[in-house]
Formats: C-alpha cells, sequence, structure tokens
C-alpha cells in the first residue's frame, strides 16, 4: 500500500545515493509525461491548419484536457491512499502511451479531443498525484527540496523537447512526432518502479531538542486533518502519528473540505493555473502578432523551461529555511515582473519579451514549489492523496480561463491582452490566499516556537 506509516521511523538511513534515488526516478517520469503535452502551442497550429480550424477549436482538445485532469483528480487521489502507487503510476504512463497512439492516427479533431481530453488527461493525472503523494510521504523533513527536484522533470522535459518539436514538425509532420511521444510514455515505466522503490521515508526530520513521546497539537490537528507543520521541516507531514482510528477515513476529508483554509488555499491554487497556462499557452502566439520572430518566440518557452526547473530547486529549498510565505510573495513579484514584459514588448524589443517569459518561468516554478509544500504542510499525513486530489481540481480549473478566453479574445477581438489582466488578477489572488491560509511557521521563528511547543509536551 501506499499510505506512509503510522509512526516515524527515525532508524531509517540509507546512504547518500539510495536515499535521492525515488526523487531522480520521479523527474525523469514527470519529464516524459510532460514534455509533449507542453509542446501543444506549436503543434495545435499544426492541427488547425490541417484541418482547417480557428483557433477557438484548436484548443478544444487542451480545454478539454485541463477539464478532465480537474475532475478526475478526487477520485484519483482518494486511490493513491488505498491502492500501490507504483501500479497506478504505470497505469497513467500507459494511458498516455495509448493516447498518444489515438492522436497519431486523427482525422478531425474530434479524435484529438478523445486523445487529449479522455486518455492523455486521465494519465498525465495519475501521474502528478501520484509522484506528489509518492514524494511527500518518501522525503519528510525536506518536502520542497524534494518536491521542487520532481517538479523540475516537467520543465526539463519541455526545455529540451519545444526546441527540437518547433523545426521538426514541418520536417517529420506532427503524426510522426506525436507517435514519438507515445513510445517514450512507454520508456517511462522503468522509472516509476524506481521511484516507488524503497522505505517509506528516506530522509528523517530533524528532532526537536527534548522529544515528545506522544503528538501535540503543534504536530497533529486531528479534528479538520489540518497540519501546522513547520515549513524548514522541523517535523515533517509524513512523520506525524496518525491519531487512533484515523488512518484512511473518509471523514476526514469532509472535516477538511468544511474548513474556510482549505477553500482559500483551493482559490489560490485555481489562480496559479490561471498564471501559469495563462502566460506559457498565449505567449507565442501573442509574440509572434507583437512582431517577435516565431522561432525566438519558442526559444524563449525552451529557455523558459529551464529556469522553471531552477525556479522549482530554489524556491522549494529556500522555503524549506525561509518559510512558505517569504519566499511565495516573492515569487510573486518575479511572475508579475516577467508576465508584463512578456506581454507588452514588440518585435523592436524582442529580447524585452524573451526576459519576461524567463523571469515568468522562473516565478512560476519556485511559485509551485512553494504551493506543492505548503499543502503538504497544512493537509500531509495518512488522507494526503484524497485530499490533495480534490485540491488538484484547482489548477486545471484556472488553466481553462485564459485558454478559453485567449481564443475566443483572438478571433473576436485580434488580441490576447484580456489574458494579461487576468494573470494580474491571479497574482494577487494567489497572494492573498498565501497570506491568510499558508503555512504558520517560518524560518528559524518558527523552527523555535515548533521546538517549544513540542518539548513542553
Amino acid at each position: 500500500m501506499s499510505s506512509a506509516p503510522s509512526a516515524a521511523p527515525s532508524a531509517l538511513r540509507p546512504d547518500r545515493a539510495r536515499r535521492w534515488l525515488p526523487v531522480l526516478a520521479a523527474f525523469v517520469v514527470g519529464a516524459i509525461a510532460y514534455a509533449g503535452l507542453y509542446c501543444f502551442p506549436p503543434i495545435s497550429v499544426a492541427y488547425a491548419t490541417e484541418f482547417g480550424i480557428g483557433r477557438t477549436v484548436a484548443v478544444a482538445p487542451w480545454t478539454l484536457f485541463l477539464l478532465v485532469t480537474g475532475l478526475s483528480s478526487p477520485l484519483l487521489g482518494r486511490a493513491y491512499d488505498l491502492i500501490a502507487d507504483r501500479w497506478l503510476l504505470a497505469a497513467g504512463l500507459l494511458l498516455m502511451a495509448i493516447g498518444w497512439g489515438v492522436a497519431a492516427l486523427a482525422t478531425d479533431v474530434r479524435l484529438l479531443v478523445v486523445a487529449y481530453g479522455l486518455l492523455l488527461a486521465v494519465g498525465l493525472e495519475l501521474v502528478f498525484v501520484g509522484t506528489t503523494t509518492a514524494i511527500s510521504r518518501r522525503y519528510a523533513g525536506v518536502t520542497g527540496l524534494a518536491l521542487g527536484i520532481a517538479y523540475a522533470g516537467p520543465g526539463a522535459g519541455v526545455a529540451v523537447a519545444l526546441p527540437l518539436v518547433t523545426p521538426a514538425i514541418p520536417l517529420l509532420g506532427w503524426r510522426e512526432i506525436v507517435a514519438i511521444f507515445g513510445v517514450l510514455a512507454l520508456a517511462g515505466l522503468p522509472f516509476v518502479w524506481l521511484m516507488t522503490s524503497g522505505p517509506a521515508i528516506l530522509i528523517p526530520a530533524r528532532a526537536p531538542r527534548r522529544p515528545a513521546a506522544t503528538p501535540t497539537a503543534a504536530t497533529t490537528l486531528s479534528a479538520g486533518a489540518l497540519h501546522e507543520t513547520s515549513a524548514p521541516g522541523a517535523v515533517g507531514a509524513a512523520q506525524e502519528v496518525a491519531p487512533a482510528g484515523d488512518l484512511g477515513r473518509p471523514d476526514t476529508l469532509r472535516r477538511t473540505l468544511r474548513t474556510a483554509r482549505f477553500w482559500m488555499l483551493f482559490l489560490g491554487a485555481v489562480a496559479i493555473g490561471v498564471m501559469d497556462e495563462g502566460v506559457f499557452q498565449t505567449f507565442l502566439p501573442h509574440a509572434t502578432r507583437q512582431g517577435v520572430p516565431e522561432a525566438l518566440a519558442a526559444q524563449g518557452l525552451a529557455v523558459e523551461s529551464v529556469s522553471y526547473i531552477v525556479g522549482q530547486l530554489v524556491g522549494g529549498a529556500l522555503s524549506d529555511r525561509l518559510g512558505r510565505r517569504a519566499v511565495g510573495l516573492a515569487a510573486l513579484v518575479v511572475v508579475a515582473l516577467g508576465s508584463t514584459a512578456a506581454f507588452g514588448a514588440t518585435g523592436a524589443t524582442a529580447e524585452v519579451a524573451v526576459a519576461g517569459v524567463v523571469l515568468h518561468g522562473f516565478g512560476m516554478g519556485a511559485t509551485i514549489a512553494v504551493r506543492s509544500a505548503a499543502f503538504s504542510d497544512v493537509f500531509g499525513g495518512p488522507n494526503f492523496g484524497s485530499i490533495f486530489g480534490v485540491l488538484a481540481v484547482a489548477y486545471p480549473l484556472g488553466g481553462i480561463l485564459p485558454v478559453e478566453l485567449g481564443g475566443i479574445s483572438v478571433d473576436r477581438l485580434g488580441t490576447y491582452w484580456p489574458v494579461y489582466g487576468l494573470v494580474m488578477a491571479a497574482v494577487l489572488v494567489w497572494g492573498i490566499a498565501l497570506l491568510v491560509a499558508g503555512p504558520r511557521w517560518h524560518g528559524r521563528a518558527g523552527r523555535s516556537r515548533l521546538r517549544r511547543a513540542v518539548g513542553r509536551a
């Protein structure tokens, strides 16, 4: 089973190479799963050309993809609390391989909708939820860094694939490229085995000065399944002792859903979907309309994927030391500046557009690392799969908004500028959510407070 043990096995310390093997395997799985999907901007142009459709229809497969990933995530999250994560992750990659095969054989946009909106959507969500729960449970104490490394995989995959796919489409054809992505999905299966190997907790959390015999309110809030674990990792969510009789109970999820804190963070996660998809999906067509050369814009997206990786690693690691709020708010400033430069630049200032999208990637990488670690801090424990499955609905719901708004606005108004306004509003929403509902432990002060609380028990 994939659930974490009920007590913290502090003796589990494999050698340094083995302890990071699962997270490195998760990096590879994420790179394979996301690489083809986030080449959708140039591939969708090829879809529109071959099938003779407008931009609004051309993005329909992606809209359905986001919608189905959101709707399926609660059920898939609950499945990860009940079924071994290895088999579910393998099923996700198999579904993606089948989805890419259907897309390669598509004769009209309807089959693309089936491929993206059903097979690829469910497959990717199995990989996404499984990676988050598996890594959160195995890396107590350094959740921010571990998830940052794992989530850097998608950025690496896109950074490699996007600059290759854009010029390869006219040479090889989009069907051949899509088929290659299907083969890569199958090649990821051995890495699923690696990322789910080893003990449930590889890196024990730092012990307090005077260890407590029993968990206290500082480590577990069982009434609502909300946890106030330390952002620097003094007590990891995966090491918390579950309340008696509470392991895997569905009523824990229901109590969590009745809290205002959950819905504030859910709304913030919707905003993150808007910020991420709003720039990534619209930058290439918007920049070319502004006079930026298409090849340069595509290279900018590829470099953005690299900066996304750096943001994941830097943001995740710093948030373990300085706190989720401080690092998360700093990342939002970078996102706002980068988005403004990316949208506002013209052909005469094309370098500014590229710099802007690179800044946006760095800020979004750090933002998503902070988001995932914050969710683990607040909701971590035996029911984290179910709770995170519901939270995972938020990102695709947010992502749908700018994708559809961009398609409609460019078809009817001839501009993508309304998307920029939506992205700026989303920056404000996530900042408020993080301030109001984020983890309350911060840096050295938070570590001292937590140690004092545990020591008094």
